[in-house]
């Protein structure tokens, strides 16, 4: 938006108007759960704000409301002729619903803060605590020791046996796995304090496991002078192995709030609306917005007014977003309809600039507001970005998007015969079948992204 064809603006209200955008903005970036945060902590701050129950859902009886004018120059003009409680009464005019989804914030400890408390229960000496506190600060995410021995000894100026005995210590510590140096000895690790580690287990991890990568299963039973079916029991076992102990460590888990969510009506028909019982019903405190026009002290006149405009440009900013959100929500339900009313494999390809000059709104915000976000539907809850992908397939009837492919590859692996798995070429063959052209290398770079092992790999007697 072009400031400089306002010729009819002073400098300072081109100066507020540029403010707000900018908070406008900034809300547009954020997702449902950090929208709550940032206005739970404005409302603390700013006495301005009044909000009253945060637990009552409250949801649009009328969509349309979102589809008004949320330009710049209505934002601005909404200051002259009016005041944001017109906002606050269309609010108080939702229905009131319940909600069927569960909304889970799963707070845990750090990696080093649970293990740290493990340690100070098993340690016998300070010794002990400052090697195994140093072994602690260099596991990385997935709990796997990012050092040799000899050196965190070299790093320490201690012996390596020293280093190995607290190093089995922490070992011995909850995630099971954790610590280890390898692949390898974490399995085994796990295998051991289970039970299950066999003498052919362990021959099997520590000889033969990085071999599945370019062998067949059957040629390794051979070199192990095992059968193919004791093998793939021994594979099994492993399989229930988690080669990532502390992955569930770290950052706390995210709630996912749906703000959009689609809906099959009686007539058949999707209907889209928003949800925001994430955000409290604020309002305007009349008692201070008196005392911001009446003030005599100038000191005391200026911190009001600004706080005033402060809580007039975070109601007016939640305005501007939630217009924006159901208008690129709408886009995205009319351009996706076939996924919802026949499932992945109508997928179509979609980008942003296509949502953008749908809704009338630029690309970068569009980029901004699907991320994040999310969308609650009867085929489950997906992120706003889940519509778009530009890789296209030519279908019989259609054209599908990559991800219509790889939901298609991933079917036919699963169904596929465990004795005679089917190899990328093969898979590409079905697919043209289908009427859907894809080379045997996309074949094999989607089967990657989706974590699906090689050919050899999936082979069972």
């Amino acid at each position: 938006m072009k400031f400089d064809q306002r010729p009819d603006l002073s400098l300072n209200q081109h100066l507020h108007l540029t403010t707000e955008l900018k908070q406008g903005i900034s809300i547009l970036r954020m997702s449902a759960a950090e929208l709550s945060e940032y206005v739970r902590q404005c409302v603390e701050e700013n006495p301005f704000l009044d909000e009253d129950d945060w637990v009552e859902p409250r949801h649009p009886a009328i969509p349309e409301r979102y589809m008004q004018d949320v330009s710049a120059d209505a934002l601005f003009e909404k200051r002259g002729h009016g005041s944001p409680e017109s906002f606050d009464r269309e609010r108080s005019d939702m229905s009131q619903r319940s909600f069927s989804i569960d909304r889970y914030l799963t707070e845990t400890d750090s990696l080093d803060a649970f293990l740290s408390d493990q340690l100070r229960i098993q340690s016998d000496c300070t010794r002990t605590m400052v090697v195994g506190k140093y072994l602690i600060g260099n596991l990385d995410s997935n709990g796997y020791l990012c050092m040799s021995v000899d050196q965190v000894a070299a790093a320490l100026g201690i012996s390596e046996g020293e280093v190995g005995r607290v190093l089995s210590l922490v070992q011995q510590f909850e995630p099971t796995g954790v610590a280890a140096r390898n692949l390898a000895e974490c399995l085994e690790l796990q295998l051991r304090k289970s039970g299950d580690l066999t003498p052919m287990l362990e021959r099997l991890i520590k000889n033969y496991l990085a071999d599945f990568e370019t062998r067949t299963p059957a040629s390794i039973a051979r070199d192990m002078g095992v059968t193919l079916a004791e093998l793939n029991e021994a594979l099994d076992v492993i399989r229930t192995c988690n080669p990532r102990p502390a992955a569930q460590f770290g950052q706390p888990s995210r709630p996912i709030w749906p703000e959009v969510v689609v809906e099959l009506d009686a007539d058949g028909e999707y209907t889209v609306s928003l949800q925001d019982f994430y955000l409290p019903h604020m309002k305007i405190n009349p008692t201070y917005r008196t005392l911001a026009s009446t003030a005599k002290e100038s000191e005391a006149k200026a911190y009001l007014t600004e706080k005033l405009k402060e809580a007039e440009s975070l109601i007016d900013g939640i305005n501007f977003r939630h217009a924006t959100l159901y208008k690129i929500a709408c886009c995205i339900v009319q351009m996706q309809i076939e996924f919802f009313v026949r499932g992945y494999d109508c997928l179509r390809p979609l980008t942003m600039a296509q949502v953008a000059n749908a809704s009338d709104v630029s690309e970068s915000t569009v980029s901004r507001i699907v991320r994040g976000n999310y969308m609650q539907t009867p085929r489950g809850v997906f992120e706003l970005r889940f519509f778009f992908h530009s890789s296209a397939y030519r279908a019989a009837d259609r054209v599908v998007s990559s991800v219509s492919v790889k939901h298609r590859i991933s079917e036919l692996i699963a169904n596929e015969d465990a004795s005679a798995p089917l190899s990328d070429q093969a898979v590409s063959d079905l697919l043209a079948r289908e009427g859907v052209s894809v080379s045997r290398r996309t074949v094999n770079k989607y089967r990657d992204e989706l974590g699906i092992p090689a050919r050899a790999a999936r082979r069972r007697c």
